[in-house]
Formats: structure tokens, C-alpha cells, sequence
């Protein structure tokens, strides 16, 4: 399946389960980065979680995102917002005018794309003194819950191999992407689930069981009885996680 559809028949459970960032993500951008009428380019912006914090403080982004079901999303949910701009293309291929925007963004996207095809484009959009920002959300492999998920989905998740294998393709090609420039921060976000929305968030990853296989209808089923075995007497489930961010200039 190509990378662009993978997410077609999960956009539901992507709507209803995935996360944020965490607060310190949007004060570093505001703060450090970001100027007044600075213009953004967020690329594979999905169902717009993370263009969201951008736009409701009024700056311009460009949504690009080549899923349609995701896009349409996006478009739903920001109709009528003029700081919402949504591009119906790739990362690779964005098809934005050279040197128009101030920030390109990828939120928990990079791994997705074509490093060295996606760096030029990056290059031809942005302007001169224009900024790379890319964040991840990572949870802790040694918290017990997760252990325990991660068995669960290494038994019934027939594409999976790990809960950081987006993370750890992206972390490899970083340091060459961002040439000398990279800058990194760490900031804790636990995440705190309803018990249905954590079978949302479980649903939503590119590794989940396709609808209407039994593997689809056993893996929601252990994770029920997974989240009944760690907190029993309540209707949340808090993972430990943290949100991980690297930016800088692309020499």
C-alpha cells in the first residue's frame, strides 16, 4: 500500500484517538521561532492536530497532505478559517511557490517521507533564513503498560515491529538532513486516554489490524482486558510519553 493511503480506512479512529503535543512544543515555536505574519508550510499535516495550535493564533498554513480522506478532514474541520490553507500534494512535491513560507513542520510525519527528495523541496520553499521544525511523540519502553502493548501488537499487528519505529527511522536521517544546524529539546507529555479513546489512538497507528478481520476485532479485545488488568476502578489510562523536537536552518 502506498504510504499516502495507508491511513485512508483509520482516519476515524486518527480523529478520535491521536494526541497532541505537548505545551512546551508551542511556547519554544512562539517564542523562539515564530514572528507576526510569518507563513507556514505544515507537510503531511493529516487531519490538522498539529496546524490547529498554529492557526488559532492566526498565522497562515499551508496544509499539505495527500490522503484524501485525511485532507477532508482538515478541510471540515477548519471551513471558513482563513489562516487554513489546505494543498491537496506530497511532501516531496508540495507544489508551493519557491521561497514562501518562514517554517516548514512535520508532526509525527518525517519518517513518512523521502528524506534527501523531501530536504530539496524544503530548500526551494523556504526563504533564506527559513526554519526546518519536525516533533514526535515518544512513550517510555520501560513503563510496564507499554511493554505489555508492545507484546500485544507484536502478536496481532502483523505490520508491526516496534512503537518507535517511526521515531528511530526519523532520528536516523536527522542529523544528515539538518547538516550542522539541528537543535533538539525534550519536553514530558504524559498522555491521558479514556479508555476509548486509547482504542482509537491503538487503531489509528499504520500497523493496526485492517476492519473486519478478526485480528482487528482480538486486538481491541486484549486491549480492553489490558487496560481493565492496569486501572480497573477508572475510565482513564495515563501513558508516559514525552514530545521530541528538532529544528534548525538546512545548510
Amino acid at each position: 500500500m502506498a504510504n499516502e493511503q495507508i491511513f485512508t480506512n483509520r482516519t476515524e479512529s486518527y480523529v478520535k484517538g491521536r494526541p497532541g503535543y505537548a505545551d512546551g512544543v508551542f511556547k519554544l515555536l512562539f517564542r523562539d521561532i515564530l514572528k507576526p505574519g510569518d507563513k507556514i508550510a505544515d507537510v503531511g499535516s493529516g487531519t490538522g492536530i498539529f496546524a490547529k495550535e498554529l492557526i488559532e493564533r492566526g498565522f497562515d498554513v499551508f496544509c499539505v497532505e495527500p490522503n484524501e480522506k485525511m485532507r477532508a478532514q482538515a478541510e471540515k474541520s477548519f471551513a471558513g478559517n482563513p489562516h487554513f490553507i489546505s494543498v491537496a500534494a506530497s511532501a516531496e512535491a508540495t507544489t508551493l511557490p519557491d521561497h514562501s513560507v518562514e517554517l516548514v513542520t512535520a508532526a509525527s510525519a518525517f519518517h513518512w517521507f523521502d528524506a534527501e527528495k523531501f530536504r530539496t523541496e524544503c530548500k526551494r520553499i523556504l526563504k533564506p533564513y527559513g526554519i526546518f521544525f519536525t516533533v514526535f511523540n515518544r512513550r517510555d519502553d520501560n513503563d510496564p503498560f507499554t511493554r505489555r502493548y508492545y507484546e500485544i501488537s507484536r502478536s496481532l499487528c502483523e505490520n508491526f515491529t516496534s512503537l518507535r519505529h517511526g521515531f528511530s527511522k526519523a532520528v536516523s536521517k536527522l542529523e544528515t538532513f539538518f547538516g550542522r544546524n539541528i537543535n533538539h529539546e525534550i519536553f514530558d507529555f504524559p498522555l491521558e486516554y479514556t479508555k476509548e479513546k486509547f482504542i482509537h489512538r491503538s487503531l489509528s497507528s499504520s500497523y493496526a489490524p485492517e476492519p473486519d478481520t478478526a485480528a482487528y476485532h482480538e486486538y481491541i479485545e486484549q486491549l480492553w482486558v489490558l487496560m481493565e488488568e492496569f486501572a480497573p476502578n477508572s475510565d482513564k489510562i495515563i501513558v508516559p510519553n514525552v514530545s521530541v523536537v528538532y529544528w534548525g536552518k538546512l545548510s
